[in-house]
């Protein structure tokens, strides 16, 4: 064989090494950058499954303290009514101007010491009276806010709202006690909002 022809298997094969090996590293620097890229797209969703899991639960919270906002406003709407109901019942058991109450007294089903009961208790001290029925009000405004007078408004507007639903039932305007109580409540709030009392100062019908 001539040295001619060896030399040229020999470059034939030099240059075939050559190319196979730039083939490799080719192929190996594009494995890399698959892999390399596939890494950072797994990154990608992982950070967009995240975002997606965090403003859901976000979403979940917002509309859990919505919720719990609302659930305390209606409390606060309800216990108006409650209260400014019994405080009106009291009323005209204590004066006879309620016509059922007046029939009930006619019929005997209600004697003196009842109605004389009565009238002390919506007396200015007494429990249904102007004073300490709007200190309930207002003691389970603040207890239903949780303290913070930033909500004061929000919860003066859902006594209105229950003002309005007791006057409603009531059929007819509520006696001038339960309109009084009202008003004292709402100095009450205004006083609490603005730092001139505290809760402490509601502290017997809080605890």
């Amino acid at each position: 064989m001539s040295v001619s022809s060896i030399n040229g298997v020999n470059g034939y094969t030099a240059v075939k090494t050559a190319e196979t090996e730039k083939t490799s590293k080719a192929a190996e620097t594009t494995e890399k950058q698959v892999k390399d890229d596939g890494v950072v797209y797994e990154k990608s969703n992982e950070t967009k499954k995240d975002s997606a899991n965090q403003i859901y639960n976000r979403d979940n919270v917002i509309a859990k303290l919505k919720a719990d906002q609302q659930s305390r406003l209606d409390s606060m709407n309800s216990l108006v009514q409650k209260l400014l109901g019994k405080q009106a019942e009291k009323f005209d058991l204590a004066t006879g101007t309620n016509l059922a109450a007046t029939f009930r007294e006619i019929a005997g089903k209600v004697d003196q010491q009842t109605i004389d009961e009565a009238k002390q208790s919506i007396s200015e001290d007494g429990y249904w009276g102007v004073n300490q029925t709007s200190d309930r009000l207002v003691s389970m405004a603040i207890a239903l806010s949780g303290g913070d007078t930033s909500k004061a408004d929000t919860m003066l507007e859902a006594m209105e709202k229950g003002y309005k639903q007791a006057t409603k039932a009531w059929g007819e305007d509520l006696p001038q006690l339960c309109q009084d109580t009202m008003d004292a409540a709402r100095k009450k709030m205004d006083d609490w909002k603005n730092g001139v009392t505290t809760a402490e100062d509601y502290s017997n019908y809080l605890s």
